[in-house]
């Protein structure tokens, strides 16, 4: 049957061939037999038909962006197999073995990332086995329980799994999957630590701006890059490599 691969688009913040884009790295670093699922509004599913990717109609709740992930807890979406989850908004820049052998041998209902910023989860690469404890995340939803966020994102997630199920969460092993601007900031004073840290990762996230594309031309995007770091021309096209290697030739 293969490896359950699902992603989130709706709205219009990023275009369907963000998705494509995924497909084709996932292809690429993800060895084991797999299918991705783009999980959508009905106002990509048009554009996403056209791609020829494969893709299911979220429930219409009225929810956009990262919000829409808590939909990833719905077993009437997702079905009762294991799955991964991947953000549209990453590079995937190595082989993904690492994260399959954690997954593998960590029995966690939920696997997440350790957020670079904030003593929480972030959501961008996930691995859920569907069963009393994503349930129960999708139950708080439902029941409409105030976690003190704005809308049913991460950290609603994280602390609806505190309330609840706690020890129900996991998280990679640190580095694996790694910051982009986090990266960035390291390399403004240890370029060495940042190469390292590079080297190590398999997944870049890019959170906030600039975004890959933005990368590429920073002169057409200067707000997050070149007026960033007016003096670092270094930085204005950091990690273009990558991009250009896996997220925009992939």
């Amino acid at each position: 049957m293969g490896l359950q691969v699902f992603t989130v688009l709706t709205g219009r913040s990023y275009g369907p061939h963000y998705a494509e884009r995924l497909q084709r790295m996932l292809k690429r670093h993800l060895s084991a037999p797999h299918s991705l699922t783009v999980l959508c509004d009905a106002a990509n599913r048009p554009a996403l038909a056209s791609l020829g990717l494969q893709h299911r109609q979220l429930e219409p709740l009225g929810l956009q962006g990262f919000c829409s992930k808590i939909q990833l807890f719905n077993a009437a979406i997702t079905g009762e197999r294991p799955f991964l989850f991947f953000d549209v908004t990453l590079v995937v820049r190595a082989g993904l073995e690492p994260l399959l052998r954690f997954g593998a041998a960590d029995p966690a209902p939920l696997i997440g990332v350790r957020d670079w910023s904030y003593p929480t989860l972030n959501s961008c690469v996930m691995q859920l086995r569907p069963g009393a404890a994503t349930a129960r995340v999708w139950q708080a939803y439902l029941d409409g329980e105030d976690h003190g966020t704005p809308g049913p994102n991460q950290n609603f997630i994280y602390r609806a799994l505190q309330r609840h199920c706690p020890g129900a969460l996991a998280t990679w092993p640190e580095g694996l999957v790694a910051s982009y601007r986090g990266l960035r900031k390291l390399a403004r004073r240890d370029a060495a630590a940042a190469a390292r840290a590079r080297q190590a990762a398999c997944v870049l996230k890019f959170h906030g701006r600039p975004r890959p594309h933005e990368v590429l031309r920073p002169w057409r995007h200067p707000s997050q890059t070149v007026l960033k770091h007016p003096l670092r021309p270094d930085l204005w096209r950091f990690l273009a490599e990558d991009i250009t290697d896996h997220w925009l030739l992939s």
